[in-house]
């Protein structure tokens, strides 16, 4: 099939520095990139889902909120103390 279509001036120079760089034509360069483009994505987790698991841990491990924060308040202490070594 054949299909003629219009782009714009800076997805033509992207187009061509891809083909140059691959050394394969700009149609197969084309071609590959729409065929990406289309495939199916696997829709996106949301924050929920992707809490879940660590959610379930944490309530299976019987730690109590108050832990939990302690726990998260350390590991920002010593992230900034080790950033702090760094520089």
């Amino acid at each position: 099939m054949s299909i003629t279509i219009t782009i714009p001036a800076e997805l033509e120079i992207l187009i061509l520095g891809k083909a140059k760089a691959a050394g394969k034509p700009v149609e197969e360069v084309t071609v590959g990139l729409i065929a990406q483009g289309l495939q199916q994505q696997p829709p996106a987790l949301t924050f929920d889902e992707i809490l879940a698991p660590f959610r379930k841990e944490v309530a299976e491990s019987g730690i109590t909120d108050e832990e939990l924060d302690a726990l998260f308040m350390q590991a920002r202490r010593d992230y900034a103390r080790e950033n702090q070594e760094q520089d």
